[in-house]
């Protein structure tokens, strides 16, 4: 088999055909002819058979590399007179408009960008970061799914930092697919309004459940009129259940401030441990024995009280004050269960309000 044959099959390039191929220290030369006649503008597409002019250089772009060999093709391009964009190189069908890598190294680029951090991508496929991030972006004008906000019914929104300080990220995700569908510099209202305004308002009204986190910048742009207006505003379980320790976490806190005036001054150190008690023992609390002394076996009861409470009747309000339909269309589909908004106030609440009632 000779060489030109062996690197068409090996390289599988389409609408090329290889003429020669150059072995040399560092890297193989593949030289391809183009095999039709139309030159066509990278730009827009127009074709035509007329050509403007040749160029005098050949055009060079790097392909997959061959073990430690780099896999350079090169081919003689023409130049188009496109009516819209003027005197262009022809595009060519096995590379992006503007490009000097191929689209199956940029592809390759784009999926490594997925799974490993961007110093071991750029040692690995051996090119730099600015490099790195014009392929990612071309890979992403030509690989997203145009019809990604189509039937999109339940979704989430969350932000994510994407740089060292206060640089963040508002991500959109599909929960019926588990991909993300939108995405955007910042995390205020406004971010996620660019969201629904490319959504349209008839897509946007179609939303049934909408999870977030507990902050109000999210839950006031799906408010807003011509958005998410009909959807469940749904809360993460996570975020509901930080909320609930937090306002447990304050009983205790009160309840210790109160033991430190009382004339034993040993009282609240000893009642300072209690906290991972509580929390291990929501049911049936284990009073420590240091806690076993008056005065203070009030405090550690009206604590535990507060605890058993909230994390017994607050985890049952938790699972199940899902709606049904969605309920089980989510556990059904592998989703983690997102909450009604309400369900974190008064998780979050009811320890506070049993503390104060009490007399």
């Amino acid at each position: 088999m000779r060489a030109t044959t062996a690197f068409k099959r090996l390289m599988d390039l389409p609408g090329v055909t290889v003429t020669d191929v150059d072995f040399q220290p560092a890297k193989v030369v593949v030289r391809v002819r183009l095999r039709r006649s139309k030159l066509s503008c990278p730009a827009c597409g127009f074709t035509t058979r007329a050509r403007y002019d040749t160029r005098p250089v050949s055009s060079a772009w790097r392909h997959l590399d061959l073990g430690r060999w780099r896999l350079e093709v090169r081919a003689d391009l023409r130049r188009i007179d496109c009516p819209t964009h003027g005197a262009r190189t022809e595009g060519v069908p096995f590379a992006r408009a503007g490009s000097r890598f191929t689209r199956d190294f940029e592809d390759l680029v784009g999926w490594l960008a997925t799974t490993m951090d961007k110093t071991a991508l750029c040692r690995l496929v051996r090119i730099d970061w600015d490099t790195t991030g014009r392929i990612i972006e071309r890979v992403m004008e030509t690989g997203l799914d145009p019809n990604r906000l189509d039937n999109l019914f339940v979704c989430g929104a969350d932000e994510v930092s994407w740089r060292k300080g206060h640089s963040y990220l508002t991500l959109v995700s599909n929960n019926d697919t588990g991909r993300f569908v939108w995405g955007k510099e910042g995390k205020d209202t406004a971010t996620l309004d660019c969201f629904f305004d490319e959504l349209g308002e008839e897509r946007s009204q179609a939303i049934t459940a909408m999870s977030m986190d507990m902050g109000a910048a999210f839950e006031k742009s799906a408010r807003k009129e011509g958005h998410a207006t009909k959807a469940v505003i749904c809360f993460d379980p996570f975020h509901v259940v930080q909320a609930g320790t937090q306002a447990l976490e304050k009983v205790r806190r009160q309840v210790w401030q109160d033991l430190r005036k009382l004339p034993d001054q040993d009282a609240a150190r000893r009642f300072k441990g209690a906290r991972w008690v509580l929390l291990n023992y929501a049911e049936q609390p284990i009073m420590p024995s240091s806690c076993r002394e008056a005065p203070w076996t009030r405090g550690f009861r009206l604590c535990s009280s507060a605890y058993s409470e909230t994390l017994q009747e607050g985890e049952q309000r938790v699972w199940w004050s899902i709606p049904a339909g969605l309920g089980a269309r989510w556990r059904g589909s592998g989703q983690r269960p997102l909450l009604d908004a309400k369900v974190g106030v008064q998780v979050g609440l009811r320890s506070l309000n049993a503390f104060v009632a009490e007399p």
